[in-house]
């Protein structure tokens, strides 16, 4: 089929998609209970061992003779950094084979990424992470380069057919190159599930028709998974495999320190960052001595940070570190987290940490109340199915205020502390041991070795 014709296709197709989504919520609501039932069963599930399976990637990858392609895609800089750890990964298991097995030939990889990936010497041919799209206004505004890295994706399947399909996380337009993928025979991977087990289960069916088999990063991700019928193995998180970062000389010195992680992206920071200064105006009060940090490892959020501050009346006392948070993360006593990954690392360093997300606008409201299949939206409430730390969903002035009073008490040695601290040693435990890349790899070597059956 020409490449502008399927194209053509898949735009109607997506049209259409869109019209049917308020009956999809009319379906959703009449059966939302039973998703949250499954959804609560799915969190409830014991801890799955970090899975190496073999037999379980000989179901999915086919038998390949001579040397493998592989197509391997993210759309953002942190599908990107996953994308760079795969990659060492899969030279990690090739340089450890053992002499005496023939020598395995290394796949040939070509790639949608950006520049980090172009400097490691992998053949790009779009730069998809250099285009990152956040949001419905971000979608209509990137549709020309969308539909140009749809293009090309699609003439990469009909004139160089890889072996494999291997998509990082990107749900939207991965979705959408999945199927064009399984249209065409060639089994999809994907590395990042999406998170439809929050909210908009319906999406399942789609998903489970588009991918072979999808790589979780949570641990009761399978569970959710597998109640819906889409085979999925749990490997770990990345965030236990990144690199310890060196302590920040800026963070040294006897005094306590909180910790302000406001969120990545400018609108986060927008939405964020005022409210939790005046959160840490009020500690101040109850403890004088601490010290307040903004960590951010971006210069340029740096510097809207650093502007946005000079415009605060009275912030004068909080520092900004340019630094990675992981850097600063030892030394702070506490944190007030913008929800996402920021709030899973800081639980991770074992930083006792209160969660907050600003619910922007009718329809976040109405997503929020009616849509939520989970209880939590931090990320380490959801893996231990319970509040081991506070969480506060922002609608009004004083939601600040009850979650200003949660970290106070999460502040002061007591109770609150000392059971927070102990419910995320557990956190720890239940995610499993580092090497989420290294089991991943295992997936795509697999294809390298020819280990793939028909069976």
């Amino acid at each position: 089929m020409p490449v502008a014709l399927e194209l053509l296709r898949i735009a109607a197709r997506e049209i259409v998609r869109a019209l049917a989504v308020p009956l999809h919520l009319v379906a959703f609501l009449l059966r939302r209970a039973r998703w949250r039932e499954v959804a609560d069963l799915a969190l409830a599930a014991p801890s799955p061992a970090s899975s190496e399976d073999r037999e379980a990637i000989a179901r999915v990858v086919p038998r390949v003779t001579g040397t493998p392609r592989v197509f391997l895609s993210c759309g953002e800089a942190s599908g990107e950094e996953l994308a760079l750890r795969l990659l060492d990964g899969l030279d990690a298991l090739r340089a450890g084979q053992p002499t005496s097995e023939p020598a395995a030939p290394a796949p040939r990889i070509f790639a949608f990424g950006g520049a980090r990936l172009r400097a490691r010497g992998v053949d790009l041919r779009f730069p998809l992470a250099e285009h990152a799209v956040m949001g419905l206004a971000g979608v209509l505004r990137s549709i020309p380069v969308l539909i140009r890295a749809l293009a090309c994706y699609l003439r990469l399947l009909q004139n160089e057919r890889p072996d494999l399909v291997v998509l990082i996380d990107y749900p939207g337009l991965h979705l959408v190159m999945a199927e064009a993928a399984r249209r065409r025979g060639i089994p999809v991977v994907h590395w990042v599930a999406p998170q439809y087990w929050a909210w908009g289960p319906w999406r399942m069916r789609r998903y489970r028709h588009a991918v072979d088999a999808t790589l979780t990063i949570l641990p009761f991700e399978p569970a959710f998974f597998a109640a819906t019928g889409l085979a999925s193995r749990y490997v770990g998180h990345p965030l236990l495999d990144a690199p310890a970062a060196a302590r920040h000389p800026g963070v040294d010195g006897d005094r306590p320190i909180l910790l302000l992680l406001p969120g990545s992206r400018r609108k986060e920071i927008a939405l964020h960052l005022d409210a939790m200064v005046d959160v840490a105006r009020t500690l101040r009060r109850h403890d004088p001595g601490l010290r307040v940090l903004v960590a951010h490892r971006d210069p340029e959020r740096v510097a809207s940070i650093e502007a946005r501050l000079a415009a605060l009346p009275d912030a004068g006392f909080v520092e900004v570190v340019a630094a990675d948070p992981s850097g600063v993360l030892p030394r702070a006593r506490a944190c007030l987290v913008k929800s996402g990954t920021g709030s899973l690392q800081a639980c991770l360093a074992q930083v006792p940490s209160v969660v907050v997300y600003v619910v922007q606008g009718p329809l976040a409201r109405l997503v929020r109340r009616h849509l939520l299949t989970v209880p939590f939206f931090a990320s380490a409430n959801l893996c231990m199915a319970r509040a081991i730390v506070p969480e506060f969903a922002i609608e009004r002035p004083n939601d600040w205020d009850r979650a200003g009073r949660a970290l106070a008490s999460l502040w002061d040695d007591g109770p609150a502390r000392t059971q927070c601290l102990r419910d995320l040693a557990d956190l720890r435990a239940r995610l499993g041991e580092p090497g989420a890349s290294r089991r991943a790899a295992l997936w795509i070597h697999a294809l390298s070795r020819g280990e793939g059956s028909s069976a």
